[in-house]
């Protein structure tokens, strides 16, 4: 417990007190007292339940409030005086402490006293945080006129960002963060803790470790990118599955600006778990590769394969309204210690149904991996989801980047499915298969790579209407992994 308590000057910090460091201090103190020690205990017992509410008193407005701030503040004076009690006789002689021991029982009973008052207060001050978001809701409600939840046309007194947030994010798939819980995370956001960036919403990712010692990666975006922000946490705060990585929550705080014209921008933060062992990315192609069983294993890679598509497949099929990722690649594919694989950034993340309502929509994504059909068009469908897939079973089959250098009599970058295809389609997969180190197939591990370069060069088809849905794909690797299992 002592190792944690640091952890309550998170909210301690916003009042300008030091409950975290008295707290401690009462603990450790309590622990080595001589005289008057059951009293002491009990007086190490009340600071570790105060210990315990602190971290429900999570909203900066709310801890500012003058009705919060006295009895805080009281509650500092009389953990100071706990302290003193407990600590006096330390460093006495045993005459002194003989004779003053009754004394300091007294004033002991004294302080406990105030501070059970006290303990019966802070839980109301984390229902009058919980009443201030419910009153959020209902003022958001009654604007609609129906009680339909509705996006607002213009600002009020408090920010529309925040009184959408309220709406996306403080339901039951979203956790709400404060910026000093996720600034402390993170070290103050310091450099040393920035892992990559992502491609939604200009942003910056960085690693981090909540007080509860949950590890996550936080997205921060540029205040300027609110709508992106906005799509994003309504796509994925819903989305629960064992291949998907997942968003436990988001902030909302002013952002600091220098300008008075900026005084409306606001820091948007997403906060994901954090996946320890790198991108698909870095353990085919990277300094990850040399002792991944990516590089080794033919069974990890299908699995991972597998466990994508489960992925895509859920998007298309199981989301409501379905989900086109848009961005599918090795660098979106991360890997837990298992090597289980969780697609990952979906900051160019469609719905289906704002496809439909979008006259026209920016084509994005990432140029060796996108739907040429798409490109041609404009017209994003799920098949165009199924390509960029398609070309990354085609990398995990041939070790080859999705553009790739190839000596022509010079050298010339050459798209993967161009160089591949003829040979796949002519069913001479050994031409093409990865011949790294430990990965000679087996005649059944032959076979299963077969299959999955058929579904393959189904899925890179030209024409979007060829390509199988993802529950075909899912069903072909399935049948792939089976056979594995028959070598076992």
């Amino acid at each position: 417990m002592w190792g944690e308590l640091g952890n309550a000057a998170t909210v301690a910090q916003l009042v300008g007190a030091d409950l975290g460091g008295l707290i401690s201090k009462i603990i450790q103190a309590a622990a080595t007292a001589r005289r008057n020690k059951a009293e002491c205990e009990q007086l190490a017992v009340r600071a570790s339940m105060i210990y315990d509410l602190l971290p429900h008193l999570q909203h900066p407005e709310v801890v500012r409030r003058p009705e919060v701030l006295r009895p805080l503040a009281l509650l500092e004076d009389t953990l100071r005086e706990a302290h003193q009690l407990v600590t006096c006789c330390q460093h006495k002689g045993p005459t002194y402490r003989f004779v003053m021991a009754g004394r300091l029982a007294d004033k002991i009973r004294s302080v406990q006293a105030r501070i059970d008052s006290y303990l019966l207060f802070l839980p109301l001050i984390s229902h009058i945080d919980i009443i201030r978001c419910l009153d959020q809701i209902h003022r958001v409600l009654i604007s609609t006129g129906d009680g339909v939840c509705r996006t607002m046309a213009s600002p009020s007194a408090d920010s529309q960002l925040q009184r959408r947030l309220v709406l996306h994010g403080d339901g039951e798939y979203c956790e709400k963060f404060t910026m000093p819980q996720l600034a402390m995370a993170t070290n103050n956001f310091a450099v040393d803790r920035q892992i990559g960036e992502g491609r939604g919403f200009g942003s910056m990712m960085y690693k981090g470790r909540l007080p509860d010692r949950r590890e996550v990666a936080i997205r921060r975006a540029s205040p300027r990118r609110k709508g992106d922000f906005l799509r994003e946490l309504a796509i994925l705060s819903p989305l629960c599955h064992h291949h998907i990585v997942r968003l436990l929550g988001c902030c909302v705080a002013a952002a600091t600006t220098s300008s008075p014209a900026e005084e409306e921008e606001e820091d948007c933060l997403l906060v994901y778990e954090y996946v320890d062992n790198g991108t698909l990315y870095d353990h085919l192609h990277g300094s990850d590769g040399a002792s991944s069983l990516v590089t080794t294993s033919w069974k990890t890679r299908i699995e991972i394969l597998a466990g994508v598509s489960r992925a895509i497949d859920h998007l298309h099929s199981h989301a409501a309204p379905p989900v086109i990722h848009r961005d599918i690649k090795l660098s979106n594919i991360l890997l837990d210690s298992t090597y289980a694989p969780r697609l990952s950034d979906f900051g160019l993340a469609v719905s289906c149904d704002e496809v439909e309502r979008t006259a026209e929509m920016p084509i994005l994504g990432t140029f060796e991996y996108m739907d040429p059909e798409y490109l041609s068009t404009g017209n994003l469908t799920p098949a165009s989801d199924v390509y960029s897939f398609g070309v990354v079973m085609l990398e995990l089959l041939t070790g080859k980047k999705a553009i790739h250098d190839e000596k022509h009599g010079a050298v010339v970058a050459t798209s993967l499915v161009a160089s591949v295809l003829p040979n796949m389609e002519a069913g001479d997969l050994m031409k093409e298969i990865d011949r790294g180190p430990g990965l000679k197939p087996t005649p059944r591990q032959l076979e299963a790579t077969e299959k999955v370069a058929r579904t393959a060069v189904r899925c890179v088809h030209s024409q979007g209407k060829e390509r199988p849905p993802m529950t075909e794909v899912v069903a072909s690797l399935q049948e792939a992994l089976e056979l594995l299992s028959l070598d076992e």
